[in-house]
């Protein structure tokens, strides 16, 4: 005879069937809230940057329009306008902008940094931080990566002690780019190395904390190995290819400026 304790129980089967659904659409919630403040962030990027001149004059020669500064704050604007869009989509197809069902009115509600506006107020300083202190400062290449690993890191692993280490991280950055750049003595890499550093060291942290879940450090390893492509990748096409000057121009800039003269020369 079969015993009756090995027999599947259908209510505890249903009860985490809904559990899990549930868990997902309050998942989707989260991203319909974050993808609505990610497009009004998109709008905004999007009017300032047409203020800028597409074209301009200068000495009787005119420039072209690929070489306009308005270009690569377009482009940043449009795709993060798509990507939230496609993340709306997702979350509206998911049941994110549904009402909540009775059954989950009882639940207690999200906590702190798995809430929306948690969700939306880690981003936004993160887009503060990058905007006001990483790019005047730091090599753009190098500012680009540490930002993109930053806030990619705690959204795409989803690790609740990775949205307080990135935060902290992000911080002490930004504390100890501000009081070395008002060394006059300061080294020329100096602020450059503290990203690297910053980045290093939280990558390391979030290892040590993800350490014993293979599929999250692989993550881990995914976030990291996007978060050095996407600039070592966009930043020459900028830079030598339209001509666009950088904001800051520093270790890696400097470095990739050595390579094209060698490669010229050669040439």
């Amino acid at each position: 005879m079969v015993d009756s304790k090995q027999l599947p129980e259908p209510e505890n089967q249903a009860g985490a069937a809904f559990s899990g659904n549930d868990e997902l659409i309050q998942r989707r919630r989260r991203d319909f809230f974050t993808s609505l403040a990610l497009l009004l962030l998109a709008f905004a990027m999007l009017a300032k940057s047409l203020t800028f001149p597409m074209t301009d004059s200068y000495g009787g020669v005119t420039n072209a329009w690929y070489v306009s500064p308005a270009l690569f704050p377009l482009s940043i604007a449009v795709t993060l306008g798509l990507v939230s869009l496609l993340l709306l989509r997702r979350a509206i197809l998911d049941g994110g902008a549904r009402r909540r069902e009775s059954a989950s009115k009882g639940r207690s509600k999200a906590s702190f940094p798995a809430s929306a506006s948690c969700r939306v107020a880690v981003i936004m300083a993160f887009i503060g931080l990058y905007v006001y202190s990483f790019v005047p400062s730091v090599d753009f290449a190098l500012a680009s990566a540490l930002f993109l690993f930053l806030f990619i890191t705690p959204f795409y692993i989803e690790k609740v002690a990775l949205i307080p280490l990135t935060l902290v991280g992000a911080v002490i950055a930004c504390v100890l780019i501000t009081l070395l750049s008002h060394r006059p003595t300061s080294q020329q890499y100096a602020l450059d190395l503290v990203a690297i550093a910053t980045l290093l060291t939280v990558a390391t942290i979030a290892w040590w904390l993800l350490r014993h879940s293979p599929s999250e450090c692989r993550k881990l390893r995914t976030v990291v190995l996007v978060s050095i492509a996407v600039p070592l990748v966009l930043v020459p096409i900028f830079r030598f290819f339209l001509l666009v000057p950088l904001p800051v121009e520093g270790l890696v800039i400097d470095t990739m400026q050595a390579l094209v003269s060698r490669l010229t020369a050669q040439g």
